[in-house]
């Protein structure tokens, strides 16, 4: 009665190329903006014993007819284990009848999904001669960002900074390898964010890495890393001096970057410019100055991952990939 695809991360990843889910994730945001998206809360389970974290994201999208539900972990341990840090299931189900159609792998379309999110705000909100990116954080979402930044504009240096300088050299070595420019480790955030077009914060901080004082006029932010309450990257300052656009306002007042600017009153709710799908659909502005600092605060959206798997699906069964079994 009901055929369910299984896919693999192998098999995700090839169905999957950033320059897609660039594609899918812009049209998200788009049909969030549209009021055409039904999400549900956030479910957030911390696990403080394995240093863990477990999120629910679900929802639905009448564009795509389905409806998704990830969950995701972040078990920060686990590479002393040798296994990865995030894991992650998607379950894709017909929005008409709820039957189940795929469960595949979702940790690596959570990172491609994530990196095609900044770039799709970068698309809107930096400046269109970014060329310079510095990066916080040498983890599997750094390098997302920026490999998806790479799709946008014509990137000729990137700076990155971890707080193991092993990580940043590593990072350094591969992304100058797939990416063929100038990637620099360095020792101190100050140094990762000076003297570039786009900041990228992607770590799991719960306190600020990135001061107001080092934030020169004209650069665009993607603040990526805060996902959970507490979970914090940016000096709060920040927020008083830059535009700053959410993903999902709802999100972000609670999990997102702006929690902590709100939380001490350095900003008000009516402060935040805009949702980014608003941008995409022509109902609010992107970047209007040269000067101006812009900041896209990202929690990430059972949206982003609806969009991004029904790609996946799509192509899983055009190529007649994957295993197939019946759940009833």
């Amino acid at each position: 009665m009901s055929e369910v695809i299984i896919l693999s991360q192998e098999e995700v990843k090839s169905c999957l190329p950033m320059s897609e889910a660039i594609k899918a994730v812009a049209e998200a945001y788009k049909a969030f903006a549209k009021g055409r998206v039904e999400l549900a809360p956030v479910v957030h389970l911390s696990v403080e014993k394995y240093r863990g974290e477990v999120d629910v994201k679900s929802g639905y999208v009448e564009d795509f007819g389905l409806i998704g539900t990830k969950i995701a972990s972040g078990y920060y341990d686990n590479p002393k284990m040798g296994l990865p840090s995030g894991v992650a299931v998607i379950i894709l189900m017909d929005l008409k009848t709820s039957l189940p159609l795929a469960i595949m792998d979702g940790t690596y379309l959570t990172a491609v999904r994530t990196g095609a999110a900044g770039a799709v705000a970068a698309s809107v909100l930096a400046r269109k001669d970014s060329r310079r990116v510095g990066v916080i954080g040498a983890g599997t979402q750094a390098r997302m960002q920026v490999l998806a930044l790479s799709e946008i504009f014509p990137l000729k240096q990137v700076k990155v900074y971890n707080i193991h300088s092993a990580s940043s050299e590593k990072y350094a070595a591969e992304m100058r390898e797939r990416l063929g420019i100038e990637v620099e480790p360095v020792n101190t955030p100050k140094e990762a964010v000076s003297e570039v077009d786009i900041i990228v914060t992607a770590t799991p901080s719960n306190k600020a890495l990135v001061m107001d004082e080092w934030i020169p006029n004209g650069v665009h932010i993607n603040a990526i890393g805060a996902d959970a309450p507490g979970k914090q990257e940016l000096d709060p300052k920040i927020m008083k001096r830059a535009k700053i656009v959410v993903d999902s306002f709802k999100q972000c007042r609670v999990i997102g970057e702006i929690q902590h600017a709100l939380a001490q009153g350095l900003i008000k709710e009516e402060d935040v410019h805009a949702e980014i799908g608003d941008i995409l659909i022509g109902k609010n502005v992107g970047r209007e100055t040269e000067t101006e600092i812009t900041l896209f605060d990202s929690t990430g959206m059972a949206v982003q991952d609806i969009a991004a798997a029904n790609v996946v699906y799509q192509l899983a069964k055009k190529k007649n990939m994957g295993s197939r079994i019946k759940l009833l």
